[in-house]
């Protein structure tokens, strides 16, 4: 039997809040713009993306600039071996570096500088006394076996993205944990709201036994104690309206909390179907798979962070094996402006070609090193394997207990028919004098009973329904 509970309370929500009532998804849009927790994941999330491409810093080009200016009077330098006092030299240079991907190191760099070296007497050597100086130069690095053509660089983007996907999954999953809790307070809240209905009904309904009683003991029809068991029905009617209307301003102070509302805020108008069931997978993200908990999920990015780790180790330690190479214009010129017109000046030039290795001893500290990042690598691999195991028990769980849940539901539904319906065959009776007040107390108790615990169930059944969230399909 399909229950439908709307409810519709006075004043929209200011602004932030349509004036149209609120249906579930209508109000977990609204938690998700206004709550802080919520915001403050999606920047932690922004701030991994960030901190990803930030990993890059090491291939970002590089800039040198600088300029110098010497005064040399070493009795024993060059220049003060021919006769010069003091020797001056003012120097500009710039230069760029960039390292790519590949591994490769690129360095392109031009250096001009003017020497000024009065004194000099043997006409041999007086070009020097004032003259410019310039070089341009490129170099290139590549390494030949460890970070093999950007093996490393690889390593590390493949780790990088596997952490990067583990930490924002992780923000996600604890938004959809405020999600999951803040559902539960909207179906709470429409419990509290169907709680009440069926209290104040039910308190109705007792003052109308109460009355009735109370006339017919009046008329010498029933006894004093009909009339005090009416009475004891009022009162009990009474104290649970009181503990519904507590309950109902609890849960709306729930949902004022979710949506981070003031006091002064009007509540929203908020409606919604405690009978309408959704299939247990309708909220899990993804489309046909295997169905895993978000946190095994993350659990096995981070095995697989873990693992690229180990490799990653096992590469810094290989022996390096590197191939460079330089190749540097010169000129000598009359002064500095005549330098550096002829920077590219290539008839002089110096060239330099050279294979470097280097190699770490395998000790016992090297193996430790590389052995601790397998181990750790092998653990998280095992706890992510575990945590997959108990995914699917969890969901094999979740879908059993759902199933229990519908038919409870059903069966609840049926109580409560056969309930309402024998209350108002007493009822009925009662009012042609052919049973007894307890019979009727009795009765009315039985089917107020049984509509809360309708409602109670269809809750629950919601909010089972709203774990889904907390689940994602996989490829197998």
């Amino acid at each position: 039997m399909t229950v439908k509970f709307t409810i519709l309370l006075s004043l929209a929500l200011a602004s932030s809040v349509s004036a149209s009532a609120m249906n579930l998804q209508t109000y977990l849009q609204n938690v998700e713009a206004n709550h802080r927790t919520i915001k403050s994941y999606d920047l932690s999330k922004q701030a991994a993306d960030d901190r990803n491409t930030a990993g890059d810093i090491e291939l970002v080009p590089v800039m040198n600039a600088g300029v110098s200016f010497l005064s040399d009077k070493n009795p024993l330098s060059q220049f003060a071996l021919l006769g010069v006092p003091e020797s001056k030299q003012t120097t500009y240079n710039l230069g760029f570096g960039k390292k790519f991907s590949s591994g490769t190191n690129v360095t392109l760099w031009g250096q001009t500088s003017e020497f000024d070296n009065a004194g000099i007497t043997d006409p041999a050597f007086q070009p020097y006394s004032k003259f410019g100086y310039g070089q341009l130069g490129v170099t290139l690095e590549q390494s030949l076996w460890k970070d093999f053509f950007g093996a490393a660089t690889r390593l590390r983007w493949e780790r990088q993205d596997a952490a990067t996907a583990a930490v924002k999954g992780s923000y996600d999953l604890q938004i959809r944990g405020v999600l999951v809790q803040a559902e539960v307070a909207f179906w709470e809240y429409l419990y509290a709201v169907n709680n009440l209905k069926t209290a104040q009904g039910s308190l109705d309904r007792a003052r109308k036994i109460e009355s009735w009683t109370r006339r017919r003991v009046n008329d010498g029809i029933s006894d004093r104690a009909d009339l005090l068991q009416g009475q004891a029905l009022v009162a009990g009617r009474q104290l649970l309206l009181v503990t519904a209307e507590d309950d109902l301003e609890s849960s709306k102070q729930a949902i004022r909390d979710f949506m981070e509302l003031k006091a002064a805020d009007p509540f929203p108008l908020i409606e919604g179907n405690l009978g309408e069931a959704r299939p247990i997978n309708s909220l899990v993200s993804g489309g046909k798979g295997r169905v895993v908990q978000i946190e095994a999920y993350l659990k096995s990015l981070e095995a697989k962070a873990r693992a690229v780790t180990a490799e990653e180790v096992d590469e810094a330690y290989k022996p390096d094996l590197v191939l460079s190479g330089a190749y540097t214009t010169n000129n000598v010129s009359a002064d500095m402006a005549e330098a550096t017109q002829n920077l590219t000046y290539t008839e002089k030039p110096t060239t330099k070609i050279a294979l470097n290795f280097r190699y770490m001893f395998d000790t016992s500290v090297k193996s430790a090193a590389k052995d601790a990042a397998r181990k750790e690598a092998l653990a998280s691999r095992l706890q992510a394997e575990r945590q997959l195991v108990d995914s699917d028990s969890a969901w094999s769980e979740l879908k059993r207990r759902y199933e229990e849940m519908n038919k409870r539901v059903q069966s609840a539904a049926q109580v409560y028919k056969l309930q309402t319906d024998r209350s108002r065959a007493t009822s009925d009776l009662f009012n042609k004098g052919r049973t007894i007040t307890m019979n009727v107390v009795d009765s009315e108790n039985d089917a107020a009973t049984a509509e809360l615990n309708l409602s109670r169930l269809m809750t629950e059944q919601r909010k089972m329904e709203a774990q889904g969230r907390l689940y994602m399909t996989v490829e197998e």
